[in-house]
């Protein structure tokens, strides 16, 4: 009898497991159901604007949808799994996960979706490491200044050439002039710490933030999920000057100052660029090339210390109206495109030791290979005074009223001046 029992108590338990099972299927089909019905009037997502820049007479332009509805209906439906199932979307093209990926971030703003932190990080993950595995990447350059197109804080790479160029159209009725470039990435490299990419160079430049297809279904990411910045590799100490904060300065008030639009405010938003990259100028350290003769010691971080003995020469760039400026660079790669193969040594200086090496210059000028930000000597001695006055206040001191107000004169005189100037054109060297 026992027997009988405990068999019967068994199937009963197991009845009463897939009763529950049941019940919970059930549960969770209505709250699908319920989740679904939020969601009804969004409607599948669609590619967005390019930017928010709106000129006279432009019409709303937006690029053709890549996907097609059926096709959305298929990928939409991948939103309400409580647990995503990585190889469900591992053969997913890149714009059918970026169109996952929105409909995931706008649905769940509505309503929140199961599991959804844990299934984002995998769409999120699954493009990341898309565009950091990428053999070739379409970024949009900007043909005036040379280097990636900064728009709004962000540069613009596409996975294909054919979406870049539909972008570059776009762009062109914004007035801007931008091109199309291939960037390769050495993915063949033996290990991470050997590669070197274009993520890499764009820490040089100060580039932190991007935006994948732009246009059509998108995300932004940021550089430092793709690969670390360059202090980082392999910890090798590389203590070299690296102003990437200084860089995204110029690149960003050059391509305003460039940008031959007329807008509200447009004189307000130059100048606040203007002054930012002045700033960062007075902070940064830069490498001089330079020729020595006689003592001199060099520091850990690159830094020269001379004696009263030490002779020391410093070339110079001649500018198209035939002034003579102190050449400097931000970094080592803009210091290689002149000096590489020259007797010129770079040393490391900061904004005032290069003050007192100008001289009878009429200043410095900053990667005259590249960005080619000249600061005349007067502006100079401005941004001195404002660092000055600057680390004064940090340091909590007090000058006297005198003091400051002969300092603010100072700046106020040479601020009204031309300021900061941005060349073009090509200077011969000396």
């Amino acid at each position: 009898m026992g027997i009988f029992n405990f068999l019967g108590g068994k199937k009963n338990k197991e009845e009463e497991e897939a009763l529950l099972e049941q019940q919970e299927a059930e549960r969770k089909e209505q709250a699908i159901s319920e989740l679904k019905e939020k969601h009804k009037e969004l409607g599948w997502p669609t590619p967005g604007k390019l930017n928010p820049v709106k000129t006279e007479g432009m019409e709303e332009v937006s690029f053709e949808d890549p996907l097609t509805d059926e096709r959305k209906d298929e990928i939409g439906e991948l939103v309400y799994e409580e647990d995503l199932n990585p190889e469900t979307i591992k053969f997913f093209s890149l714009q059918e996960l970026l169109f996952l990926l929105t409909v995931q971030e706008k649905f769940n703003k509505v309503a929140p979706l199961p599991g959804y932190e844990a299934n984002h990080r995998k769409v999120y993950n699954e493009i990341l490491g898309r565009v950091r595995d990428a053999r070739t990447l379409y970024v949009l350059f900007d043909k005036t200044t040379g280097y990636p197109f900064i728009d709004h804080g962000y540069i613009n790479i596409y996975s294909s050439e054919e979406y870049a160029e539909e972008a570059v159209k776009v762009f062109a009725k914004q007035f801007r002039q931008l091109a199309v470039r291939p960037c390769k990435a050495d993915n063949e490299a033996e290990s991470a710490s050997e590669r070197r990419t274009f993520f890499d160079y764009l820490y040089y430049l100060g580039i932190e933030n991007f935006i994948v297809d732009n246009g059509y279904y998108r995300a932004h990411f940021k550089r430092n999920e793709i690969v670390a910045a360059p202090d980082d590799w392999g910890g090798n100490g590389d203590k070299s000057p690296k102003n990437p904060a200084l860089v995204f300065a110029i690149l960003d008030f050059l391509g305003e100052a460039r940008w031959p639009v007329k807008y509200e405010k447009r004189e307000e938003v130059l100048k606040a660029k203007e002054m930012r990259m002045a700033t960062a100028a007075q902070a940064a350290k830069y490498i001089v090339p330079m020729q020595h003769e006689g003592p001199v010691e060099v520091l850990d971080d690159g830094r020269f210390k001379f004696t009263a003995d030490t002779k020391i020469r410093f070339p110079e760039i001649k500018s198209t109206d035939e002034k003579h400026f102190l050449p400097v660079f931000t970094d080592g790669i803009e210091f290689s495109k002149m000096f590489r193969n020259t007797e010129y040594r770079g040393a490391v200086f900061g904004f005032a030791d290069i003050l007192k090496f100008v001289g009878d210059k009429a200043g410095v000028i900053i990667n005259p290979a590249g960005e080619k930000i000249m600061i005349p000597r007067e502006r100079m001695l401005a941004l001195h005074l404002v660092g000055q006055a600057a680390e004064a206040k940090k340091g909590g001191s007090k000058p006297a009223k005198k003091k400051l107000s002969e300092t603010e004169a100072a700046i106020q005189s040479a601020m009204s001046g031309k300021g900061i100037a941005s060349k073009n054109t090509d200077e011969e060297q000396d």
